[in-house]
């Protein structure tokens, strides 16, 4: 019997780090958050190793976007239980309205992406967000790549309901 040496997660972070960085930061859009995704991920390798990875790369960065949609899905669900003067986040005063409506489009995203369930969104992000095809993506989830493609396609669809249910404007009420 062979024993699997454990990764060297210092050797992974310096290498991967800022991949893992990035996947964390185009689902949270937030800067502070992504490094405690980050440093997450490389604590979890530490913690409980992995034995068998095919590519490393694909592996954190799935493990980054799991982590990130997770956060993504707490912060909504805090957001639901404080008051609403509580949630309100500071807007800067000189903002561009492209800027405004890409903020607004991005948030629009997340919250959406928030909603999925786990696998659709874990599926999604990996493909139109950080570039993976679906064989990658399989191997980086555990899925077929068969699956893979459903989760995309259901994906895909919650979110064009979900995205244009939003767009939507509020009947007027008379």
């Amino acid at each position: 019997m062979t024993d699997i040496a454990p990764p060297d997660a210092n050797a992974l972070a310096r290498g991967y780090g800022r991949a893992v960085y990035l996947a964390a930061y185009r689902v949270l859009g937030d800067a502070s958050q992504a490094e405690d995704v980050q440093q997450d991920v490389f604590l979890r390798l530490i913690e409980k190793p992995p034995t068998d990875v095919a590519s490393w790369p694909a592996y954190l960065t799935a493990m980054a976007t799991r982590q990130a949609i997770d956060r993504l899905r707490s912060r909504q669900r805090w957001r639901r239980l404080r008051p609403l003067w509580k949630a309100a986040e500071p807007v800067a005063a000189d903002t561009a309205e492209e800027e405004a409506a890409q903020t607004e489009r991005a948030r629009q995203l997340r919250a959406a992406l928030a909603r999925l369930k786990p696998r659709h969104a874990e599926c999604f992000v990996l493909r139109y967000i950080h570039g993976l095809d679906t064989a990658a993506i399989a191997r980086a989830t555990g899925l077929t790549p068969n699956h893979v493609g459903v989760c995309l396609h259901r994906a895909a669809q919650t979110l064009e309901s979900l995205l244009n249910d939003q767009a939507r404007p509020a009947p007027e009420v008379l």
